[in-house]
């Protein structure tokens, strides 16, 4: 089987545990939120969940991929994962705790004080789901892609089936609206209702993967998990700055907003058009899983940079394809969110664009993992985090969340840049410029003739629109022989 076939079976199999879910939460989660929220209270769940995502990578801290390169280094992964489990668990229920004893005081610090209790549940669902991500990585390393896919699957069915359960079916139950407690804690505290749900959905998972814990055989190995800990801590500190990049502008945008415009409403518009672009995060993310292990496993390879540097051209192909769909099918994409959102559609390509360089840039930074030069990442990542805080800051007050998806690319572009210029230096890989720049220029002036001849007829509108993507589709296939790439057979 073709290498590059292999990671795209993977790829699409690890879809169905992203995909899937995600798409399961889009069409149905965001498009009920949209439309069961204010714009104020979907503001309030978009910077929520952007501590989430923060607090996940600093509960996480690189061990995911410090369990791929040391599991692929000593081929014991059943020992190393046993390190990782212990170590991710014990700072995992340390963290729950601190959070439980000083939850109000945290509530106060982000300007949450009317709502302490959405504090403490979201710092036990972060808890529990850290514990379950190392245990997903072990899960990806042995290559156990359907087993990763029907639990992402099950976590996102079961949020939405508590989800309606607490918002919709127990309020129409009259003996649980006489219940005492329901009537003291629970009735009508809406907003609520997504991180109970969420919590519900986190504890199920975390029983579901009960055997996988079972199986561990503890066996402390000190200088096991100091070589952990040596190559995964800079690694958090990459991963943080990223995720800063990521989602950092939502919290700012609630600290540096002039008092002429309602905060919450800002971000709630900003986080809604974020999530049209989802379709493009979403093909990066199971890219990622099904990526990192196959970049490690072909490390020792004599062909492995000629393979790095054909799944990048790959990649950036499919990741057009994506920005082409979304864009010139907006008219009927739009409608997963509300119209009261719809202001913000403007931003949706800058995002697109944006996660693009993204994906590109986990494709070329992994050769500061592969070398073990982490701390590479730290200086590229940091940098961008900076950059972008710094940005945000300044432009926030004027621009609001317009600047927040302008930095976002700016940022990207400019780590996807100066990790380019390192590698080619410590683990130079000849990636085909030429062809890429040539297949990105076809797809932008494909781009530009939608755009030019767009108009008020939907109807029109998809019709074009379809037949730029068939175009820039025909143009790949024939350019690059897609077909025959991806179904030859391995010599």
């Amino acid at each position: 089987m073709s290498v590059y076939r292999k990671l795209g079976g993977q790829t699409l199999i690890y879809g169905l545990g992203n995909i899937i879910p995600r798409m399961l939460n889009y069409a149905i989660l965001t498009f009920y939120y949209t439309r069961r929220f204010s714009v104020e209270e979907y503001g309030m769940i978009t910077e929520l969940y952007a501590y989430v995502a923060i607090l996940m990578v600093i509960l996480t801290y690189g061990m995911e991929t410090g369990l791929f390169r040391f599991s692929s280094l000593k081929g014991n992964v059943q020992k190393v994962f046993g390190m990782s489990f212990i170590s991710v668990t014990t700072t995992s229920v340390i963290f729950m705790i601190i959070v439980l004893v000083i939850y109000k005081k945290l509530a106060v610090m982000i300007k949450y004080e009317a709502h302490p209790e959405y504090i403490a549940l979201l710092g036990v669902i972060i808890s529990i789901d850290a514990i379950t991500a190392i245990v997903f990585a072990k899960i990806r390393m042995m290559e156990k892609v359907r087993k990763f896919a029907y639990i992402k699957i099950l976590n996102v069915v079961a949020t939405i089936v508590f989800v309606m359960l607490f918002l919709e079916v127990l309020p129409e139950i009259s003996i649980i609206e006489r219940w005492a407690f329901y009537e003291k804690y629970m009735k009508g505290i809406e907003v609520g209702y997504v991180f109970i749900a969420n919590l519900m959905a986190s504890i199920l998972i975390l029983i579901v993967l009960l055997p996988e814990y079972v199986k561990v055989r503890i066996k402390f190995d000190i200088s096991l998990l100091k070589g952990l800990l040596k190559y995964s801590i800079p690694l958090l500190f990459v991963g943080l700055a990223g995720m800063l990049n990521e989602t950092i502008e939502r919290i700012l945008l609630r600290f540096f907003l002039p008092d002429q415009y309602n905060v919450l409403y800002e971000i709630g518009i900003y986080g809604a058009n974020y999530r049209i672009a989802l379709l493009m995060t979403l093909f990066i993310q199971m890219f990622r899983y099904a990526a990192e292990p196959f970049f490690f496993v072909h490390y020792n390879k004599k062909e492995s940079k000629e393979i790095y540097a054909n799944v990048l051209k790959y990649f950036i192909i499919f990741c057009l394809l994506i920005f082409l769909f979304v864009m010139v099918y907006l008219d009927l994409i739009k409608y997963f969110i509300d119209s009261k959102f719809y202001s913000g559609l403007h931003i949706v390509g800058i995002i697109l664009v944006a996660n693009i360089i993204l994906g590109i840039l986990f494709n070329v930074n992994m050769w500061y993992k592969l070398t073990g030069k982490t701390h590479y990442g730290i200086y590229i990542t940091g940098l961008g985090a900076l950059l972008t805080i710094v940005l945000n800051i300044i432009f926030i007050p004027r621009y609001s969340y317009v600047a927040c998806a302008w930095i976002h690319l700016l940022s990207n572009t400019v780590m996807m840049v100066i990790t380019l210029m390192l590698g080619n230096k410590y683990y130079k890989i000849k990636y085909d410029y030429k062809r890429i720049v040539e297949i990105v220029i076809v797809a932008g002036c494909l781009y530009s003739v939608f755009y030019l001849v767009k108009s008020d007829v939907i109807g029109r509108n998809l019709f074009i629109g379809t037949l730029i993507l068939m175009a820039f589709t025909y143009y790949c296939i024939k350019r690059e022989k897609l077909i025959q790439i991806f179904l030859k057979k391995e010599t």
